[in-house]
């Protein structure tokens, strides 16, 4: 059985289905029905009816062969596993033939690492700058920054790596506001941005409008992910809900001002009359999605509201409250430079999407769709 991607992603939107929603009713996990829409799982018999059923379509219609090319499932030489114990599945690995064999290699959760530069600043006076660099004008013509807090920007490059890319991408750790701040400057070439908008309940676009002024901009659809509250292992404390930051013993790690989920942090605890300077750790800030998963793993903190993909990464309890669309935006000026089309090839590659889906458990379905043109 092959899942018909376009075929049953059409059908939940008929619906007014979100994939929360579905897999609700289904009686399956989000992340496993993000997994079958993108190709990656296939599902049972008996979810594949529930599925027809919610959606009113026959089996045939949702999972008949679409032709897509699928993932493959390989044997490997596990044996000289270094870190030894109770494999925890599924697990991230490395692939590569060593010694003839085909070996798998745990890789680490989430490291620390010296990131690669283009060279050292040696003077700057005001909005110039001088600067050693090894890279040809070239390299640099073909270098692609990205702006925002979604970690996945690492498959990005590793992909652009992979398929021979002529161009390479650079991941520009920031929060949503900020990376539309520097979009603005011309210092990125994408703004990744989760911001809902208030007024309208629509994400991402009148926050770009607000902020590029006159510019003409795109939106690219990169995903839809969950955001929720991540707790220390075990959520001893029995944290459910935003009203329970009130309690004794929470300790916050929060995220910088600008973020989109220190936004909705800030909302709700308003909507839910708490005073934010009476909670512990309110200015404990840190600078990403992972950074607060990481915080909370080490002790730092017992609570603090970030996406799923961070809480499954540190292997924490994960509460989630609301699905949000994450996008890319870019000015109008750039869409035809090399980097910004290399980009636009690859999330326009449905290969791509379902590495991102099966990975991060994010919904992929608008990625690469123009959601928006904005000016």
């Amino acid at each position: 059985m092959a899942t018909n991607t376009k075929t049953l992603r059409s059908a939940r939107d008929a619906r007014g289905f979100t994939q929360i929603e579905l897999a609700h009713r289904a009686g399956i996990s989000r992340q496993a029905l993000g997994a079958i829409e993108s190709g990656v799982y296939m599902p049972s018999v008996s979810v594949a009816l529930r599925l027809a059923r919610e959606l009113r379509q026959s089996v045939e219609t949702l999972f008949g062969d679409g032709g897509q090319a699928t993932s493959n499932r390989i044997e490997v030489d596990w044996s000289g596993d270094e870190a030894g114990g109770r494999t925890a599945f599924p697990c991230r690995v490395a692939l590569a033939r060593i010694g003839g064999q085909m070996v798998a290699v745990r890789q680490p959760t989430a490291q620390l690492m010296l990131p690669p530069a283009a060279g050292m600043l040696e003077r700057a006076q005001r909005s110039r700058a001088e600067v050693e660099t090894f890279r040809t004008p070239e390299e640099i013509d073909s270098t692609l920054l990205i702006a925002g807090c979604d970690p996945a920007v690492t498959i990005l490059t590793d992909w652009l790596a992979r398929h021979r890319s002529p161009v390479s991408a650079i991941a520009l750790p920031c929060s949503s506001s900020r990376a539309l701040s520097m979009l603005m400057k011309g210092r990125t070439h994408a703004a990744g941005v989760h911001l809902k908008d208030r007024d309208s309940d629509e994400y991402n676009l009148a926050p770009a409008r607000t902020a590029l002024a006159r510019h003409p901009a795109t939106v690219i659809g990169f995903a839809r992910w969950e955001l929720g509250l991540v707790t220390a292992a075990g959520n001893r404390l029995g944290i459910r809900r935003m009203a329970d930051f009130a309690r004794r013993g929470i300790r916050l790690v929060n995220r910088e001002a600008g973020a989109g989920a220190r936004a909705f942090l800030d909302e709700a605890l308003a909507e839910s009359g708490i005073d934010a300077k009476h909670i512990d750790g309110y200015d404990f800030e840190v600078s990403g999605h992972l950074e607060v998963a990481a915080a909370i793993a080490a002790g730092h903190a017992n609570v603090g509201v970030t996406i799923r993909l961070a809480a499954d990464t540190y292997r924490l309890p994960f509460v989630p409250i609301r699905e949000e669309r994450y996008d890319l935006v870019i000015l109008d000026r750039d869409l035809d430079s090399t980097p910004v089309k290399a980009m636009l090839e690859a999330l326009n590659s449905r290969r791509f999407a379902r590495e991102v889906s099966q990975f991060c458990g994010y919904d992929t379905s608008q990625m690469g769709d123009t959601i928006a043109r904005v000016a």
